[in-house]
């Protein structure tokens, strides 16, 4: 192989970018894969090559294998469509199937701060999809109580000591 040959392929560094983004390791990315996958195969995958020196061979990614690791990490089928247009095509109809599956989110968590929405989405993970919406309403009955409660508390000022 020459070393243009050892390139990385587009959608492996788009992939790899994406993960170093959200600071995590091959192995955390490939444990968040909606089946079993390593963290060694997800390295050789962003690669496109696995072994060393004279003993490397490339390793196409499968356009289904790519668009999961692309969903994995946050990378949207619009993103992934210059690199790999089969697979971002396979993504589409990833993100397609989950927007017909996802219950309407209430206003008052489709407002929340960042760091509430990703809780609430990984609360969510566990949760059978069936039982998606009936959790949603019940998590933004919670927050808009607690968001209550500290404007309540926000607007009264505490008593004041003298002595």
């Amino acid at each position: 192989m020459d070393d243009q040959d050892l390139s990385p392929p587009g959608y492996g560094a788009l992939i790899r970018l994406a993960r170093e983004a959200q600071g995590i390791s091959p192995e955390t990315a490939a444990a968040r894969m909606p089946y079993k996958f390593s963290g060694s195969s997800w390295r050789q995958i962003e690669a496109g090559y696995r072994g060393r020196g004279a003993n490397r061979k490339r390793v196409p990614g499968k356009p289904s294998t790519v668009a999961a690791m692309a969903r994995t990490v946050a990378i949207t089928a619009g993103r992934l469509q210059e690199h790999y247009p089969d697979a971002a095509a396979i993504l589409r109809e990833m993100e397609r199937q989950e927007a017909e599956q996802a219950p309407a989110i209430p206003e008052v968590l489709r407002s929340s701060p960042p760091h509430v929405r990703r809780m609430i989405d990984a609360a969510l993970e566990d949760v059978d999809p069936q039982d998606r919406a009936d959790v949603l309403r019940e998590m933004a009955a919670d927050y808009e109580a607690i968001t209550a409660g500290r404007a309540r508390r926000a607007g009264q000022q505490p008593p004041r000591r003298t002595g």
